[in-house]
């Protein structure tokens, strides 16, 4: 059974959510190597996020544009809340 673009969609924000909380975790303990490792990870769940209307036109599936906004906005959350968090320390 193939996945929808849009269950993808919502796999992606998981993801990209788990990412941050291991930065902040690699922060709060001072551990560089994860915080490092998690912002080298934290590429996959954008490309994911940012393919999703490729994936839309090569499925078939109607494109949700409030659906990708609010991907792309939660993404942008993440990296400013990374920010003002590495910031203070």
């Amino acid at each position: 059974m193939e996945r929808k673009a849009l269950n993808s969609l919502g796999y992606m924000e998981l993801v990209a959510f788990f990412i941050f909380v291991l930065f902040l975790v690699g922060i709060y303990f001072d551990l560089t190597w994860l915080q490092t490792a998690m912002a080298v990870c934290f590429v996959g769940p954008v490309a994911g996020i940012l393919r999703y209307p490729a994936r839309c036109k090569s499925t078939g599936e109607p494109f949700v544009k409030a659906r990708f906004a609010w991907s792309v906005i939660t993404l942008f959350l993440y990296l400013g809340m990374a920010f003002g968090v590495l910031s203070l320390f």
